[in-house]
């Protein structure tokens, strides 16, 4: 029968199994749905996810669909890329850099294309303020965790090229601040705050100014808030003629670039123009893109148009505050160590077993009595350390030798013996019997 602290240990394996199986499967069923990531991110498969859209895209031939979890300028594409921002706030803000090599990506071929998150009605300028706010601190928490030295591997060019960027940048954050010194318009709290902002950021109002547009929204009509449909622009039959609209954001004071796909009444939301070798996509709403519409009400002309560009298909996730933050597990992940970290809780199991159960019990000396030490007699200490020390095969010439010794003056009963120990010793090994031979030699001893 099991001893009981087994027993215990057994059901507290057991209970910790089933544990850790129910919390695991409980990740899995929240990871495959994706309510766990942000409304219109490529890894959720509800229906405000995206991931049906890149999942079809990256099984079409010759295009290739891949997610971005790293600011824009680590991207470092090999070629011009198709670069999709699903789920974007018009609030949003733009890093200085990041800015520069967006800019750099796009006229060198690539396809920018912006879905912003839907608005249901205008918003309160309250309302409108504090998204703002929100969006600028979290672009500033960026900005600083970004300014943490990272090791990474780049060519020599990348690496001039990145430590020309650091100068300027550190170069004009000192002038500036040597500047506001000598106004005297510098205190303590202001250091702090030019200590956060050394790296300048730009609000998606601005970016579209010199993009030549700016944003506003639709006239407020409860009827409409739910209902809207948005109209094809062009009359040439390549789009659908039009589809559903669940947001009041639009587009107004176009520039003569802009080329107006889909209108809201009479407000542009989706619209497209070209920047030096690229183009750039805008649309008001990201409902067209997600799992429901790819479901319910697939776009296929209007996805067809937008997605002409590069095959080689990024959907960026950084945007939405999902970035890549390599740790222990995902190191594990990456090189195929769950082989490891499986053998060594194994491992911890049976350390943990050793402890708590004794495999050879514990040693009892019944016979014992208060200081009393009980021993062995030297007879018996003497016929061990001959098992020890003479092998049973030269018992019998060890003995004779010792007897030789002491029967110099016996030369009768020496002879006697020696011819019964030669006698033996000429049998075969297998026939030999040192006992008989001994009992013989005892013998002859006694009767003389």
């Amino acid at each position: 029968m099991l001893r009981k602290p087994l027993l215990t240990l057994l059901g507290a394996l057991a209970l910790a199994a089933a544990f850790f199986y129910g919390v695991a499967h409980l990740f899995v069923l929240r990871y495959e749905k994706g309510d766990l990531y942000p409304a219109y991110s490529s890894l959720r498969a509800d229906p405000l996810g995206v991931k049906g859209l890149h999942d079809a895209l990256d099984q079409l031939p010759g295009v290739a669909a891949r997610r971005n979890f790293r600011p824009l300028p680590r991207l470092r594409p090999a070629a011009p890329v198709t670069l999709v921002y699903a789920g974007i706030t018009h609030h949003a803000y733009w890093e200085d850099r990041e800015l520069r090599e967006f800019d750099a990506l796009v006229r060198a071929g690539s396809r920018a294309i912006f879905a912003f998150a839907p608005f249901e009605s205008t918003p309160r300028a309250d309302e409108e303020k504090r998204a703002e706010t929100v969006q600028r601190t979290k672009k500033k928490k960026a900005v600083a965790e970004g300014k943490k030295p990272r090791p990474r591997k780049l060519g020599a060019k990348h690496r001039a090229e990145e430590e020309k960027k650091d100068a300027e940048e550190k170069k004009a954050a000192a002038d500036q601040k040597a500047d506001k010194k000598k106004s005297g318009k510098e205190d303590k709290k202001g250091d702090e705050e030019n200590d956060e902002e050394t790296i300048p950021t730009f609000s998606f109002g601005e970016v579209a100014k010199r993009w030549g547009l700016a944003f506003d929204y639709l006239p407020a009509d409860q009827k409409l808030r739910y209902d809207r449909r948005a109209v094809s622009a062009e009359a040439t039959g390549a789009l659908e003629p039009e589809i559903s609209w669940h947001s009041a954001l639009c587009f107004k004071d176009l520039q003569p670039e802009w080329r107006v796909l889909y209108r809201c009444g009479d407000r542009p939301v989706v619209i497209e123009r070209a920047l030096g070798h690229g183009t750039i996509v805008l649309a008001a709403d990201a409902y067209f893109l997600s799992n429901e519409a790819m479901r319910n009400e697939r776009p296929t002309r209007l996805l067809s148009r937008i997605f002409s560009g590069p095959p080689d298909i990024v959907f960026d996730e950084e945007h939405l505050d999902v970035r890549d933050s390599p740790g222990i597990a995902a190191l594990a992940r990456k090189y195929r160590l769950q082989g490891v970290v499986a053998g060594l809780l194994a491992l911890a199991v049976l350390f943990v077993w050793k402890n708590a159960v004794r495999f050879i019990p514990a040693y009892r000396d019944d016979q014992s009595d208060g200081d009393v030490v009980i021993g062995k007699e030297s007879a018996e200490g003497f016929v061990n350390l001959l098992r020890r020390t003479i092998k049973p095969s030269e018992i019998l010439a060890v003995c004779l030798a010792e007897w030789r010794k002491a029967a110099t003056h016996r030369p009768a009963e020496r002879a006697r013996v020696e011819e019964l120990f030669a006698q033996e010793q000429d049998r075969p090994a297998k026939q030999r019997d040192p006992v008989s031979t001994y009992r013989q030699i005892a013998q002859t001893l006694t009767r003389h």
